[in-house]
């Protein structure tokens, strides 16, 4: 008898064994791919539809070199995919406010680097173009993104 109950013992102390071992191997195979996607680099996509064509916009972007770190990128940005930037509206508001035409009116002077809100839409904007987005793909996220009620001030 006795030996019968350490045979069930063994044999339920070996299966234990191997759940735990199994377990182990799919915790650390989880753990291996998640460190593998959350640290593999972006690869950066060429943009399905270039953004080209007549600007609304036609007064020149005022060049980077006049400003520094983040700033400077953005004015960078407006320079690099204008047709972008000039398809998007600018959620300060400056249209009603600046009489400003679109966003990248506001990187024909310097409102674009004081406002929070010029400086987001046009990285976010950036990000998506990146990513290979066509225009209309653009210009929705950054309106579902951007969009607050206008409130007169």
């Amino acid at each position: 008898m006795s030996k019968k109950k350490n045979n069930k013992r063994s044999t339920s102390s070996i299966s234990k064994k191997r759940i735990s071992s199994i377990a182990l191997g799919l915790l650390v195979c989880l753990i291996v791919g998640g460190v593998y996607v959350g640290t593999k680099p972006e690869v950066k996509v060429s943009p399905v539809a270039p953004a080209t064509g007549f600007l609304i916009e036609t007064r020149p972007i005022m060049t980077d070199a006049v400003f520094t770190g983040r700033v400077a990128e953005a004015y960078r940005i407006a320079a690099e995919i204008p047709k972008v930037i000039d398809s998007l509206f600018c959620y300060c508001y400056c249209k009603k406010n600046h009489n400003h035409k679109t966003l990248l009116t506001c990187y024909t002077n310097k409102h674009g680097s004081k406002c929070d809100i010029c400086l987001g839409e046009v990285f976010y904007a950036y990000e998506l173009y990146n990513q290979g987005k066509t225009l209309d793909e653009i210009v929705i996220a950054v309106d579902k993104k951007f969009y607050r009620p206008y409130r007169r001030t």
